[in-house]
């Protein structure tokens, strides 16, 4: 079965890869962290646009490398779900 991506979901997803795989163990943080405070680096900051281009299908054009898409996982969420309009994705949890 399929849903709509919603911002609210990728931004859980974000969080939840950033977490798991980007941060410190026990680094605080949450979706309006700026990104550059809980050590989210460029090179970390591509692994994140490579994790969306997978579980959302989405590939972020330079264009949207903007300081404002890019301060937040909420912004980059937002921007992943904007670009992304009206495509569908598997309930099933990557």
């Amino acid at each position: 079965m399929a849903t709509k991506m919603t911002p609210q979901a990728i931004v859980e997803d974000l969080c939840h890869f950033a977490r798991v795989n980007l941060l410190a163990e026990g680094k605080h943080f949450d979706e309006h962290s700026p990104l550059t405070e809980v050590g989210i680096d460029s090179f970390a900051l591509v692994e994140l646009l490579f994790y969306s281009e997978r579980a959302f299908d989405v590939s972020v054009p330079e264009s949207h490398w903007t300081h404002e898409n890019l301060r937040t996982l909420a912004s980059l969420g937002h921007c992943i779900a904007e670009l992304a309009g009206g495509k569908t994705r598997s309930t099933v949890s990557l």
